[in-house]
């Protein structure tokens, strides 16, 4: 099996959407979350991690293949890698909440992914909570897809 990475790398990786990021409440430190016998989801991660602010939502402009790298942290290089991978630029992972708090923005986390740009968010009639919960039982496209192929190869290898 090819490998993109060295398994021995040090990068930081995000965690995968989960389908209750939407219906969890608000994000907590991963250090709190870590406290109460939690370990930290995605929301925790990109809101309390992150030293980016949800008013930069205008930096990345049209034509652009990379998100300012100031945006991500420990995280920089694992995005880097995807962006490069996916040929698109990460969107901003984090939006204002209803009460002023940071969140996930449903964007990044359509983006984490490896979806299309709107494949989930530009639904008409959902919500955050419900564009979270497609997002997180969804499966990742292209894991999806190697998969089928190594299934067709094992099929054509067995004559069945």
């Amino acid at each position: 099996m090819a490998r993109l990475f060295d398994k021995r790398r040090t990068e930081r990786l995000f965690k995968t959407p989960t389908a209750n990021l939407g219906s969890n409440g608000a994000p907590q430190h991963p250090d709190k979350r870590k406290a109460g016998g939690h370990g930290p989801n995605l929301d925790d991660e990109v809101s309390f991690l992150l030293p980016v602010d949800p008013d930069q939502a205008d930096e990345v402009l049209p034509g652009v293949y990379h998100s300012p790298r100031e945006w991500w942290a420990d995280y920089a290089p694992a995005v880097h890698r995807w962006e490069v991978i996916s040929g698109a630029p990460a969107p901003i992972p984090v939006e204002f909440g209803p009460r002023g708090g940071r969140r996930l923005a449903a964007s990044f986390a359509e983006w984490l992914m490896g979806l299309p740009r709107g494949w989930v968010t530009f639904i008409p009639g959902l919500n955050r909570a419900r564009q979270l919960r497609a997002i997180g039982n969804g499966a990742m496209s292209q894991q999806a897809y190697a998969a089928y192929l190594h299934l067709l190869n094992y099929k054509d290898r067995e004559g069945t």
